[in-house]
């Protein structure tokens, strides 16, 4: 609770002496067409999250005893038939959108080790594939004619545990490892590929065992579209449940913000941010630090979203996690972006066009910047 009392006291005072020098943005609107948006020279960009929402931390947080059920009932979620379904649905929402980048997070590998040492303190790793979405959306979009490339990952959390497979009771090994990927279209041209790991992550803590690290990272590519160069990153943050995530979450957004200073082509910043944007400058500290460090939100800059961003949603509705925020180079005069078409995905079409919803897992924006 003091934590929280100090960052709201810390977040005033703050704004106070920093509102007037966030650099001024000119909404394009009143000079450009919304139609120059399907003309060329506009980037189209996604993000997206694959998993479906489920998490690591479900199976290493609780009683010990209880960790190979847990690991079970995770891998039943994961089932291949649910891969399949979540890859189609996904190459739905990238033929209708036909995004020039893409930024995945949640990629989740299963590797199976039958029978299972961990149970006993093992440490033989499991590397028998047992599910894998990107191949599966690859392959989706292919027979599609959509030509899409990996061109960027960054392993984040690599857990392994044991598994229930029986009442006898026997056990394998499930490895769980989390990626960040990066996807461009055929005729995207890419180089510069980069990707790390934040300094700040988060650890689980169990009882009678070493400490788990669950890191989070980000992953950038140098890309080429319609003649003009961009830095398109993508990211995950921790989650901000408790102050811990908070502090966490604040310090990983820093450590971004720090890495992305010095470059000078135009900045794409995708990603689940895990912190609420409806609620503008005086809002969630980590969403405050990107709008401070000159990042845009294309999603408040859409036709008709005139209203000041602490206005965009009404308290009450669920928070937007996912963004696309843009950063121009410093330049003298004012920094100008143009319009933007931004909706949300993972959800039905009326929820994808329509306010935002608890069920969406990403952002379709196209802009001019």
């Amino acid at each position: 609770m003091k934590y929280g009392i100090a960052v709201g006291l810390w977040m005033v005072a703050l704004g106070a002496c920093q509102v007037a020098t966030l650099p001024r943005v000119v909404d394009g609107r009143e000079e450009r067409s919304t139609s120059e948006l399907f003309d060329r020279g506009s980037l189209s960009v996604m993000t997206r999250g694959l998993s479906g929402g489920r998490h690591l931390e479900q199976v290493l947080e609780g009683p010990l005893a209880e960790e190979p059920v847990r690991a079970t009932e995770l891998l039943d979620a994961l089932r291949q038939e649910d891969v399949l379904t979540r890859a189609r649905k996904l190459a739905e929402e990238i033929q209708y959108a036909r995004p020039h980048l893409i930024g995945l997070q949640q990629v989740t590998q299963v590797r199976r080790q039958s029978p299972g040492d961990a149970i006993f303190g093992g440490t033989r790793p499991a590397e028998a594939p047992h599910l894998d979405v990107l191949p599966v959306l690859l392959g989706e979009l292919e027979a599609r004619g959509l030509h899409y490339r990996e061109v960027a990952r960054v392993r984040n959390a690599d857990v392994e545990v044991p598994l229930l497979t029986s009442g006898a009771p026997t056990f394998d090994d499930v490895r769980l490892t989390d990626f960040d990927v990066i996807l461009a279209r055929a005729d995207v041209e890419v180089k510069e590929a980069r990707a790390g790991n934040y300094v700040a992550r988060r650890e689980v803590r169990r009882l009678g065992q070493e400490p788990v690290a669950l890191p989070r990272g980000w992953v950038s590519v140098a890309a080429k579209v319609e003649g003009r160069k961009y830095r398109f990153v993508s990211t995950h943050l921790e989650p901000a449940p408790d102050e811990q995530g908070l502090r966490v979450q604040v310090a990983q957004v820093g450590e971004l913000i720090g890495r992305l200073r010095g470059e000078s082509l135009p900045v794409v910043l995708v990603g689940d941010f895990n912190t609420p944007a409806n609620l503008g400058l005086m809002g969630a500290p980590t969403y405050r630090e990107l709008l401070l460090a000159g990042y845009v939100d294309v999603w408040t800059h859409r036709p008709g979203s005139t209203r000041p961003v602490e206005a965009e949603l009404p308290l009450a509705m669920p928070e937007r996690l996912d963004l696309v925020l843009v950063r121009q180079p410093v330049a003298p005069g004012p920094r100008r972006m143009g319009p933007v078409l931004a909706y949300g995905v993972g959800g039905t079409l009326e929820e994808r066009l329509g306010p935002w919803k608890p069920e969406l897992s990403g952002v379709v924006a196209r802009l001019r910047m």
